[in-house]
């Protein structure tokens, strides 16, 4: 999973014309759909790191990607149309349950696109509302994405779950910026689920627990619920990234007493068995973290 080639693409291109269908929709966006269950994941993704097919032939389910060459934000009236198109050829009422899925720039997409299936589930993990300045104007960050034109189709996410049947958000409240998209997504049929310290890069930290999969069959089945995302989320304490951006976090702000703790739980987890891998994971930890803390003087 989460494969970082080109050659994934074109077999998947493959696949989506001997089961499914693949349209080039313009220059920088592709649709792959592969037929294989009653139940349909939509995926917004871009770039050569794929997680939606994987996560598609694991649950049996058919897949819809529409894949984004770059930071384009989905932001394309081709793409409008051709969203239109398949919810006027009644695409979407062929499955028994839809689910549309994404993560940063993918969960935009997902969140604004979900209206074209209405009673979808949806799964948005660090999710952006819009990059509409009038509306975020508190976010500086993808500059070059504020002069696309933001409106008015497809265009804010918040407004377009309102026709989802249940909405799931998972976002890390320690990161300001994301945790404020969440807080968006507003509507009473939305769950919030909150990964604290799982830091900017969400999918990626998720997809290294194995999460990916279990999150999207809970959310495709109803059952998302926060003690299940509870049980779900104490992979964290085997996840070395994790640990280790804790302990940088704690060390950069001289939490001493709460680096000892965590330096003792993580040494009594599985994966550490030795105080020499202890030593290690603390030692790498203090080293980033007087780096960090000697760029910033």
């Amino acid at each position: 999973m989460f494969e970082q080639n080109s050659d994934k693409i074109a077999a998947l291109q493959i696949l989506s014309d001997e089961l499914g269908f693949f349209e080039a929709i313009d220059a920088q966006h592709r649709a792959f759909h592969v037929t294989a269950g009653d139940t349909l994941l939509v995926t917004f993704e871009s770039g050569a790191k794929l997680w939606g097919p994987d996560v598609a032939t694991a649950l049996d389910a058919s897949l819809l990607m529409i894949h984004a060459d770059g930071p384009t934000w989905f932001r394309s009236p081709d793409l409008f149309d051709f969203i239109d198109d398949l919810t006027d050829e009644g695409f979407f009422d062929d499955f028994d349950t839809v689910l549309f899925a994404g993560a940063g720039m993918g969960a935009y997409g997902a969140g604004a696109f979900c209206v074209a299936a209405p009673g979808a589930e949806v799964l948005l993990m660090q999710p952006i509302a819009t990059l509409e300045r009038a509306k975020v104007p508190w976010e500086v960050r993808n500059r070059k994405a504020w002069s696309l034109r933001w409106g008015p189709r497809y265009s804010y996410a918040p407004r377009s779950v309102q026709a989802a049947n249940q909405v799931t958000v998972i976002s890390d409240p320690t990161e300001t910026l994301d945790a404020m998209h969440a807080s968006l997504f507003q509507d009473d049929h939305t769950t919030h689920l909150r990964i604290p310290h799982a830091g900017p890069r969400v999918l990626t930290t998720l997809h290294g627990m194995n999460l990916l999969t279990p999150l999207c069959e809970a959310a495709m089945t109803g059952s998302l619920t926060r003690p299940t995302f509870a049980k779900l989320w104490r992979a964290r304490r085997d996840y070395r990234p994790y640990i280790k951006g804790l302990l940088k976090k704690l060390i950069k702000g001289d939490r001493r007493t709460l680096v000892r703790h965590l330096s003792r739980h993580t040494l009594a987890r599985k994966s550490v068995t030795s105080p020499a891998q202890e030593l290690d994971l603390v030692s790498e930890a203090l080293d980033k973290a007087k780096t960090v803390r000697a760029q910033s003087l």
